[in-house]
């Protein structure tokens, strides 16, 4: 593991020293070779070079050693007297003391570039680590999310061990699942007010969010005020994701209660308009059958039991609405799939609503040669009787209804077409929503209850189908309906 937080490793003293000799030497030998065609002075800046490369490549110590080490051999290999460390002419003498002076100079400085470009590399290395960390935190969705990328970044800072520390049902949880020698009495101090931390050796770090401590890191071995720097920047950061986290928790469980209670009022209002108003008309028809048979005609005991019928069929579908939208809202469809003709569920559709499309022209198209499908027939079923229902209550008298069923590569298409007010673009997407009912007209008389494109979508929808809606050019709304090919298996042949 490479902590994150440790300078570039330069060569270690020994070898620093040991590289220092080998470039000497090599130098002297060049040196020797040159000295026929050169001044000796000149080749001074052979050593020179080779004490800022010394510098650049290990620390200052060596350095300092090849200026010494430089000195001494150009003193005695290539001054006179020659081998001996005696000077005869003065200006040799001159020129080493300004060598040595220059050399230490130089020497001390380029290892301190060295340094800074050291710690100018770490610190962008550091700085890309915060951003991506911080990017991490941004996209985290929980918080194990949190803790798991707080501690692989702990792990890249640390050369040593660290805990982390959470609780779980008021025990405290170590990771690594061994503790730390210390009693956990003193960490559950901690947990409540972190401040007591100096109690413990070593350094705890605790992340609080709502005057709440969420998780805590002990670090048992002393940090470096870079490295205790980090891990306190890394934990603020995961304490902010922390913090939104819990915040969108808070906000999601407000936002369900809200459409709880809406759908609550919703329904009750639902149950006390859409379930009255039919079992008013079965009452007043069945108690004027009772109270005024003998003196009503046969015509007009034959309508008032067809009052009944009607508004009975009109009250079960209700019922099966809500039936079904408490199903799909507790995720309890189960679907019982078979091979289905799509003709023979259109029919049982239009079957169930002969009433209601008693004063609509109806224009059915099903495309030759359409397999059977694989889906629970009666939930589609369903869900073209509440979209044909629709369409019937929002069509003129002598109006037309239109379906037709074609074959893609991929999907069954079915689009069943109205002649009515048709469906502003910014209630598109809205009518599928439980409840949402569409108005129409200056006197915004409402066209349903809101229950059935709901449930007829979650019902395609639970098959891997979908419902739009399109305009339709002639006036009016298509309900575009796609539902998935599955092929045809059939038995063995004899």
């Amino acid at each position: 593991m490479t902590p994150l937080l440790t300078l570039t490793k330069a060569i270690s003293p020994l070898k620093g020293y040991l590289l220092a000799t080998l470039i000497m030497t090599g130098i002297s030998l060049v040196t020797a070779l040159l000295t026929p065609l050169f001044l000796h002075t000149s080749l001074l800046m052979l050593f020179m070079a080779g004490i800022v490369f010394i510098s650049a490549k290990t620390a200052l110590g060596p350095a300092i050693y090849a200026s010494a080490l430089s000195f001494t051999i150009f003193n005695f290999f290539f001054t006179e007297p020659y081998y001996t460390l005696d000077i005869t002419h003065r200006h040799d003498v001159a020129t080493l003391v300004l060598f040595i002076f220059v050399s230490l100079i130089t020497g001390n400085l380029a290892s301190k570039m060295r340094l800074a470009i050291a710690e100018s590399k770490q610190a962008l290395e550091r700085q890309h680590r915060f951003f991506s960390f911080s990017q991490k935190m941004t996209s985290a969705m929980n918080t194990g999310l949190v803790l798991d990328t707080l501690q692989q970044a702990f792990q890249h800072t640390l050369s040593s061990s660290f805990y982390l520390i959470e609780k779980n049902q008021q025990e405290l949880v170590f990771t690594p699942s061994t503790p730390p020698s210390h009693s956990i009495s003193l960490f559950e101090t901690i947990w409540e007010n972190p401040e007591n931390s100096e109690l413990i050796d070593g350094e705890v770090i605790a992340l609080r969010t709502e005057n709440k401590t969420r998780a805590l890191i002990y670090v048992p071995s002393p940090l470096t005020e870079v490295q205790s720097a980090a891990l306190q920047t890394f934990s603020n950061l995961a304490a902010l994701a922390l913090q939104r986290i819990l915040l969108a928790e808070d906000l999601e469980t407000s936002r369900r209660l809200s459409e709880t209670e809406q759908l609550r009022s919703a329904l009750l209002s639902s149950v006390s308009h859409d379930l009255r108003t039919p079992l008013s008309s079965i009452i007043g028809s069945a108690s004027s059958l009772l109270e005024y048979q003998e003196k009503l005609s046969a015509d007009d005991q034959q309508q008032l039991l067809l009052t009944v019928l009607d508004e009975s069929q009109r009250l079960d579908r209700h019922i099966q609405n809500l039936l079904d939208m408490t199903r799909f809202g507790q995720g309890k469809v189960t679907l019982n799939r078979d091979w289905v003709d799509i003709r023979d569920i259109i029919a049982s559709a239009l079957y169930r609503l002969r009433d209601a499309l008693d004063s609509c022209h109806l224009n059915i198209s099903v495309q030759d040669n359409i397999p059977i499908i694989w889906v629970h027939g009666l939930l589609i079923e369903q869900a073209l009787v509440n979209i044909i229902d629709n369409a019937a209550r929002v069509t003129p008298a002598d109006g037309d209804i239109d379906i037709s069923v074609k074959l893609t590569t991929t999907c069954l298409d079915i689009d069943i077409s109205d002649n009515g007010p048709g469906i502003a673009d910014h209630e598109k997407v809205k009518i599928f929503d439980m409840f949402y009912s569409v108005t129409h007209g200056d006197s915004e008389t409402k066209t349903g209850t809101g229950l059935g494109l709901a449930i007829s979508k979650g019902m395609i929808a639970a098959h891997g189908g979908n419902i739009e809606v399109i305009d339709n050019s002639s006036g009016g709304t298509i309900m575009h309906i796609t539902l998935p090919k599955h092929p045809v298996v059939y038995g063995p042949q004899e």
